[in-house]
C-alpha cells in the first residue's frame, strides 16, 4: 500500500488546508477488507480526494490470481456523527433508481452482508466500482467554471434528463440527515426570516454563534423581499428528488477535450426531496460565478457563455413545466438552507471556527450582498435575459418519456 504523505484538501476558499477528516489509512482500508470480499488483494491508493467534508480514495486491487483487468474501486468514508448508515442508504436508493432509467451513475459494491453502506470503527463506508471515463475535474473545487462550455451544454441536458429521470420515483419523504442538508425548507416557510430565527433558537450552537452577532438588517431585508416575491411558485412546485450538487467535479467524460460527452454523474450526498427550480438554480450557482474570488476582490469571474449553453440545453430537452422565470430572484437565496446547515456542522461537528465565521460571513452574507453590487445587478438581468430566450422560446409542450429514450437522444 502507499503511504500518506498528508491530509491536505480544499477548505472555505482558494487556498489548500488542513482537512478535517483524515485520508482514509492503509490500516484502515486493511480492515474493509474483511467486508468486501472485492478488496481482497494488494492494494494501492491511485488518488486520495481533496473534498472537505468526508475522504475518500481511489484504489486498485491486485488480486492473487492474474487477471486481464486490475479493478479499480472508489471508497467514500464519512464520520457517523453526521452521515450514519441509514442516511447513505437513502441516497443509495435514489442513485440506483437512477440507474434503472438509464441514467450513467457509478455501480455500488455490497459488502459481505449484502449492505451498499456498513459502518465500521465509526465510520460509514460506501464502495463503489471506478465510474466510467475519466475525472477530469477531480481537483476543482465547487464555484469554478467548466473548463469548456461545451461542457456546460452536456451537464445543462443532463440535468433536464435527471429531473424527468426522477419524476416517478416513489420516495415521498426527505433526508433523515440533519448536518449539510440541501433542501428548500427556508425557502418554502412562510416567513423566511422567522424561519431562520427558530432554526437558531432550536440549535444551541447556532443560539450560541449568534449570542453577540446580530444578523445584519440589510441582509434581512432584502432575502425577507426577494421571498416574499417568489415563494407562492417555489412552494406550488412539484417536488421530486434533486442532486443539489451538479458541479463539474462530480461529473465524468469520455475525453479530455471540449467534445467529449459525460460518461457518470456521481456523488449524490446532497441529494433531498426539493424542486427541479431548486435544483436548477443550485446548479446555476455553482457552476458559473467563481465566488471564491469575493476574497481578494468584488469584481468577480462569470462564465456567461458557460451559462448560455447550459440554459439552452436544459431547456431544449423534455424538462419539468415550472413557472423558471422565478431564477434570477430564487438564485439570490437559494444557498441559505445549506449554509445554515452548513454552518450548524462547523460549530458542532467539526468545531472550526474559522470554517464557520467563513460559512457566515462570506457565504450566508455575502453572496445576497454580492447581489445588490452592481455587477450582481448585471448579473440578475443577465440572467433575466437568458431565462426568457431560452426557456420561453422553447417548445414547451414536453411529452413525459422514458429516460432511457432520452438519453440516448
Amino acid at each position: 500500500m502507499t503511504t500518506i504523505i498528508n491530509d491536505l484538501g480544499h477548505g472555505m476558499g482558494n487556498a489548500w488546508e488542513n482537512k478535517d477528516w483524515a485520508h482514509i489509512s492503509d490500516l484502515a482500508l486493511q480492515r474493509l477488507q474483511a467486508d468486501y470480499p472485492v478488496l481482497s488483494g494488494d492494494i494501492k491508493i491511485l488518488w486520495r480526494s481533496p473534498r472537505p467534508f468526508s475522504s475518500a480514495v481511489l484504489i486498485q486491487v491486485k488480486q492473487k490470481v492474474e487477471t486481464a483487468h486490475t479493478p479499480q474501486y472508489l471508497i467514500k468514508r464519512s464520520h457517523h456523527s453526521f452521515r450514519q448508515v441509514t442516511d447513505i442508504l437513502q441516497e443509495h436508493a435514489f442513485l440506483q433508481h437512477l440507474a434503472s432509467k438509464a441514467i450513467p451513475v457509478a455501480t455500488l459494491v455490497t459488502s459481505k452482508q449484502n449492505m451498499t453502506a456498513i459502518e465500521l470503527d465509526g465510520w460509514s463506508y460506501e464502495v463503489y466500482e471506478k465510474a466510467q471515463g475519466l475525472d477530469l475535474y477531480a481537483d476543482q473545487q465547487s464555484w469554478k467554471p467548466f473548463f469548456y462550455p461545451e461542457h456546460a451544454a452536456k451537464t445543462g441536458a443532463l440535468l433536464a434528463k435527471l429531473h424527468m429521470a426522477t419524476q416517478d420515483y416513489a420516495e415521498s419523504r426527505g433526508r433523515s440527515a440533519h448536518y449539510l442538508v440541501s433542501n428548500q425548507n427556508f425557502l418554502e416557510s412562510n416567513n423566511i426570516v422567522t424561519a431562520i430565527q427558530q432554526r437558531i433558537q432550536r440549535s444551541p450552537s447556532l443560539t450560541h454563534y449568534f449570542k453577540n452577532k446580530v444578523l445584519e438588517q440589510s441582509f434581512l431585508e432584502q432575502i425577507s423581499k426577494i421571498h416574499q416575491a417568489i415563494q407562492p411558485t417555489l412552494k406550488n412546485a412539484k417536488k421530486i428528488w434533486t442532486h443539489n450538487d451538479l458541479h463539474a467535479s462530480n461529473l465524468f467524460w469520455s475525453a479530455a477535450s471540449a467534445q467529449a460527452d459525460i460518461t457518470a454523474v456521481i456523488d449524490f450526498g446532497l441529494s433531498d426531496r426539493n424542486s427541479a427550480l431548486y435544483d436548477l438554480a443550485i446548479t446555476i450557482e455553482r457552476n458559473f460565478i467563481d465566488w471564491l474570488e469575493l476574497e481578494h476582490t468584488a469584481e468577480i469571474d462569470i462564465d456567461e457563455a458557460g451559462l448560455t449553453a447550459f440554459l439552452n440545453t436544459y431547456f431544449k430537452h423534455p424538462h419539468p413545466q415550472e413557472d423558471f422565470s422565478i431564477l434570477p430572484e430564487l438564485l439570490q437565496i437559494v444557498h441559505l438552507d445549506f449554509a445554515f446547515s452548513e454552518l450548524e456542522y462547523f460549530l458542532e461537528i467539526t468545531q472550526n471556527q474559522t470554517h464557520a465565521d467563513a460559512a457566515y460571513d462570506d457565504w450566508i452574507i455575502g453572496h445576497v450582498h454580492w447581489f445588490l453590487s452592481k455587477q450582481g445587478q448585471q448579473f440578475t438581468q443577465t440572467l433575466r435575459r437568458l431565462i426568457t430566450q431560452e426557456w420561453k422560446g422553447s417548445d414547451l409542450i414536453h411529452p413525459l418519456q422514458t429516460c432511457s429514450a432520452i438519453f440516448k437522444s
